[in-house]
């Protein structure tokens, strides 16, 4: 088994899920775990610490987001400015077929401040999963306080290592965000 990186792992469970029509961190899997539940095993099979970030119902370590209503960004800036860690790889919950092993690929030493993927043959890159250093936090308040709450415009802005991903790769990051996204997962 592969060593764990000694930094924290992070998965962002807050939303409303308004195009799921309900909560996406509780929908239940086939192997009837729900998604924040498959999500946050991943994540504790590579990093020392997994914490929930958000308003998720659960007995998991958890951090409350500090700006209400302000999506996965916000919830990054909560865990940012905790100070307990200096580098986190942060993970939607709606990600449910992810694996260990393309985790660890965000993971290897790099000088950048974040490292995100891109898929082959794809002009830009995908977002989440994020591995992000606390050296974010002034650039995620700034983005906060203008109002901007994209995670995409803020890993833009931090000139990212971007690491190529295969399609067949990506399917392992298909998002779960609407009740079509979930009967396909089934």
């Amino acid at each position: 088994m592969p060593e764990k990186w000694p930094h924290t792992g992070a998965v962002l469970a807050g939303g409303a899920g308004r195009r799921m029509g309900r909560r996406k961190d509780s929908l239940p899997l086939p192997d009837g775990r729900t998604m924040l539940a498959a999500v946050h095993s991943v994540l504790s099979e590579v990093c020392d610490r997994v914490v929930v970030i958000g308003d998720a119902e659960t007995d998991l370590p958890r951090i409350e987001d500090l700006r209400s209503g302000h999506g996965p960004l916000g919830g990054i800036e909560a865990l940012l400015v905790r100070g307990d860690d200096t580098d986190f790889l942060v993970c939607p919950c709606d990600l449910p077929l992810v694996t260990p092993a393309l985790l660890r690929r965000l993971i290897r030493p790099t000088a950048r401040i974040a490292t995100v993927f891109q898929v082959e043959g794809e002009a830009d890159f995908w977002p989440m999963p994020v591995r992000v250093s606390v050296q974010s936090l002034n650039a995620v308040r700034s983005q906060l306080d203008l109002g901007r709450r994209a995670v995409h415009d803020l890993v833009r802005s931090l000139s990212p290592e971007v690491i190529t991903i295969s399609r067949d790769e990506a399917r392992a990051l298909a998002n779960v965000n609407t009740p079509d996204d979930y009967e396909r997962l089934l």
